[in-house]
């Protein structure tokens, strides 16, 4: 889907290229399209959101998470123990429910992670396109191409914006938790007036 996007993007830049040259015949004045590159692997790594995000998901997921191992390696002990040829059928039996149950919980478990980690990703990709959008607005640059793509081979370090959208994107987080905070203790304030 990139590769696509990235061909119709540079199809675009070749159009828009030579609809220049028609224009600038004309003696009318065609500035040059200013492009600028963001490594969004950085900034979805590396922003204040992404970590909260890491540190929600190991708060929400992380006992569970612990538990589940904790039970697959018992259940791995238990299967060394029943290499043994005395080893009753019932117990292995009792074994392979086990492991079925453990499996079943641990399928379980993905899905309520993946789940989770779909809506976080939507909030970080709002978040990223808004700082891209307010970086390039601001710098007065007309597109702006994700490095991690894989359609960008080289780009001038005057070019990268990584850094200052990986500022907007943490900029943009603490503004919009601290609205958050402001209406919960508006809330509050209103729940305890009522009383």
């Amino acid at each position: 889907m990139r590769t696509i996007l990235l061909a119709v993007f540079a199809a675009c830049l070749i159009v828009a290229g030579s609809a220049a040259g028609v224009f600038a015949s004309d003696e009318k004045d065609v500035s040059a399209a200013k492009i600028g590159v963001v490594d969004m692997q950085t900034v979805a790594s590396q922003s204040a959101p992404a970590e909260a995000a890491k540190k929600q998901m190991d708060g929400k997921f992380g006992k569970e998470r612990e538990s589940l191992e904790k039970q697959g390696e018992a259940l791995k002990k238990r299967a060394e123990s029943l290499k043994n040829p005395k080893i009753s059928e019932e117990k292995k039996l009792e074994f392979i429910r086990a492991k079925q149950d453990l499996d079943q919980k641990t399928r379980n478990f993905v899905r309520k992670v993946e789940q989770e980690e779909v809506k976080l990703r939507q909030d970080m990709v709002t978040l990223v396109f808004q700082a891209s959008y307010e970086v390039a607005r601001a710098r007065g640059f007309n597109f702006v191409v994700d490095v991690t793509a894989g359609g960008v081979l080289y780009a001038d370090q005057a070019m990268d914006l990584t850094q200052d959208v990986l500022a907007e994107v943490n900029r943009l987080y603490k503004e919009k938790n601290a609205k958050k905070d402001d209406t919960k203790k508006d809330e509050k304030k209103g729940a305890d007036q009522k009383k």
